[in-house]
């Protein structure tokens, strides 16, 4: 019986023996959310009384382990252990990514088809992230996929103060957030620039406008004629007037 009691306290001090060297992942920052391009260190514990300097990292399961420093910095997703020397593999810890740190960028325009010289803005829109309202962006606009504002601007807004036609095209804006280095573009704007000049107008513009203008002067002049023939021959003319019947007045003398 003692021989069995001995044997079960050996048992129970191996077994938490080997789960006191167990290393330890610590992340930091320990909160989650965790912000899309947040950096998150991941520092790697053993047991004992010496400092490690060196441990092995696997990632979503791996079965070789990369050996690198025991503090090491991650913007990926994932399931994170560790094995320092002298101790045995983690316990995992899964990182999620689960908040945008800004949302994608929508591009907005004053108007799609504004006249030559006039002026024209747009706004590239987009929301931070509630956890990270002093995050800087920065804003850059093509158009055509041409650069025609540098992304070293901050300012969301593009004006134009007089649009030519030669500005006509699919415009794209992107916003940037530099220290986390997150790049988002919009969708595309299509604006056309329509001339402020009448004689710019092509031939077929000018036939239809033509047309247009002799059908409306043929119906105002059918209009007159059958206004005109109604008047002359109408119910109410003079010789369509029924005429009254008189009696014979009879005159009594006495």
């Amino acid at each position: 019986m003692l021989q069995w009691t001995l044997l079960l306290v050996l048992g129970l001090l191996s077994r938490q023996t080997a789960i006191a060297k167990k290393s330890v992942v610590e992340p930091r920052p320990s909160w989650t959310p965790i912000l899309e391009g947040e950096a998150v260190t991941l520092i790697c514990h053993g047991v004992g009384p010496l400092k490690e300097e060196r441990a092995w990292w696997y990632k979503n399961q791996q079965s070789r382990g990369i050996l690198s420093t025991n503090i090491i910095q991650t913007n990926q997703p994932g399931e994170y252990r560790c094995q320092t020397q002298g101790s045995t593999l983690s316990d995992p810890v899964n990182l999620v990514f689960s908040s945008e740190l800004f949302s994608p960028p929508d591009l907005k325009t004053t108007t799609s088809e504004p006249i030559e010289g006039t002026p024209v803005n747009l706004s590239c829109e987009t929301q931070l992230s509630p956890q990270r309202l002093d995050t800087k962006l920065y804003f850059s606009f093509t158009r055509d996929g041409m650069v025609i504002t540098s992304s070293g601007k901050n300012s969301h807004v593009l004006q134009i103060p007089a649009i030519q036609t030669k500005d006509s095209g699919s415009y794209r804006c992107e916003a940037k957030a530099v220290t986390q280095n997150i790049l988002k573009q919009s969708n595309y704007v299509k604006i056309s620039v329509k001339s402020g000049n009448l004689s710019s107008f092509n031939s077929s513009e000018k036939i239809s406008h033509l047309s247009l203008g002799l059908i409306v002067t043929q119906f105002i002049v059918v209009v007159l004629a059958a206004s005109a023939l109604l008047f002359f021959f109408g119910p109410w003319s003079k010789s369509g007037i029924p005429q009254r019947e008189t009696l014979p007045v009879q005159l009594q003398t006495t």
